[in-house]
């Protein structure tokens, strides 16, 4: 072989076993409000991946194609469902850990491959591509709807997926939607509270319930066995200048006798129910929500749901990670307040909303819905200020703020974030 070739056959080598992204460390636990592992606090920002169990099986190249592309844009974790397939939209990309009959009358076959399948999976996404996987395991529980037959799934996830790679996983989902996926009324929600501790007192991994109706929340999680509460906020583009989606999170960001929440299903691009494109909004969204005291956050795109579409092509992914950068990996453990609150470290007029943040002298802000026409930050207390576009990451405005001074940022867009600090006390 003649010496150029040598070379080029070296460098193909090379990059065919060039290693991943470095995987996170440790196990992940819940701190106050906020995820940390064995390399300390983070900020847990996800995507929806529900076809990956059935493209780890069926579509291999398609599944690490989507897993490169996650990864390369600072998503930490994949949200998959353990099981799917009762309704029409998923003939042809059904999950099946047992046998089972459509509500179409489609007879399903189960896969006799399936705990291999679903270990394969989540080791290949934490080994290679440096990512966590949170698992949903009941998302059509009417599969297998004797109790007896749930709990021994549970075991079985527990026993051959999950005992080993405890820190491959980020979380345990118990149901998707459960109120219309096997677990309704009230037999329904104390069956899901059970089911949540049987899960708890097993295992290391952080454990969640479901997402049911906003009135639920409560019945849901209070005083239960759950590390996190996942919900599905509102996707009311209406409301809010069409905010809503963006500032639904902040009511149940703090709530007494229950966990912290991950916005676990928000709107995104293709999405049901209602749809959101604009990257703006797309990029606020995870930065409103770990400044409300969320420690988790899921961008949700049709590409990450049926895949029709691809990733790469879903509009505000190639931002995520650098809004995630932006902000302290302990945020939601941070003070909060609405700007509009007595004690709030900054003061906004001319926004939707602008959520702040403070540890000692180091404050954060996040404000939606700007008019650039009226939008002016006011500093209670003296401070120096960083105004930051999140769709560029470029500082807009560096500043100074005297105590009650205000500043009008130029060409601010519909969503900024502020980093800065309470200026020292001057010694007379």
């Amino acid at each position: 072989m003649a010496p150029h070739a040598l070379i080029i056959a070296a460098l193909a080598a090379a990059l065919t076993t060039a290693p991943g992204p470095r995987a996170p460390r440790g196990v992940v636990r819940v701190e106050d409000h906020c995820l940390a592992d064995a390399s300390g606090p983070f900020l847990g920002l996800g995507a929806s991946y529900f076809t990956a169990l059935w493209r780890c099986r069926n579509d291999r190249p398609r599944l690490e194609a989507d897993l490169a592309t996650l990864s390369r844009h600072g998503i930490r974790y994949t949200r998959i469902l353990s099981m799917v397939g009762m309704h029409p939209t998923w003939e042809g990309l059904e999950i099946a850990p047992v046998a089972y009959t459509s509500r179409a009358g489609r007879r399903v076959d189960a896969w006799p491959d399936y705990w291999q399948r679903l270990a394969e999976l989540v080791d290949l996404t934490y080994d290679r591509y440096g990512m966590r996987t949170q698992i949903t395991i009941f998302a059509d529980a009417q599969m297998m709807p004797g109790r007896a037959e749930r709990l021994e799934h549970m075991r079985r996830m527990l026993a051959d997926v999950v005992a080993g790679r405890e820190r491959k996983i980020i979380l345990l989902e118990v149901a998707n939607e459960a109120w219309q996926n096997g677990f309704p009324g009230e037999q329904g929600t104390a069956d899901l509270r059970e089911f949540t501790r049987f899960l708890a007192d097993r295992t290391d991994v952080p454990v969640a319930t479901t997402s049911n109706h906003e009135a639920d929340f409560d019945a849901l999680y209070r005083g239960g066995a759950a590390d996190i509460a996942t919900w599905h906020f509102s996707r009311d583009r209406r409301a809010a200048d069409g905010w809503q989606p963006v500032i639904d999170c902040w009511n149940l960001g703090l709530r007494p006798g229950c966990p912290p929440v991950s916005s676990n299903e928000p709107v995104g691009p293709g999405s049901s129910v209602a749809s959101e494109t604009d990257e703006m909004r797309l990029l606020m969204a995870p930065a409103f929500a770990f400044a409300a005291r969320l420690p988790m956050y899921v961008y949700h795109c049709e590409a990450g749901v049926v895949g029709r579409t691809r990733f790469q092509d879903s509009p505000g992914l190639a931002g995520l990670g650098r809004i995630a950068g932006l902000l302290p990996r302990d945020l939601p453990n941070w003070q909060r307040y609405d700007s509009r609150d007595a004690g709030s470290p900054l003061s906004a007029e001319g926004c939707v909303r602008m959520a702040c943040c403070r540890k000692g002298r180091r404050i954060v802000g996040v404000a939606v819905g700007i008019d650039a026409a009226a939008f002016r930050l006011v500093a209670p207390e003296p401070a120096n200020l960083r105004i930051v576009h999140p769709g560029t990451g470029k500082t807009l405005r560096t500043v100074h703020l005297g105590a009650g001074e205000a500043v009008t940022p130029a060409e601010a867009p519909a969503g900024v974030i502020i980093l800065g600090e309470i200026a020292p006390r001057r010694r007379r």
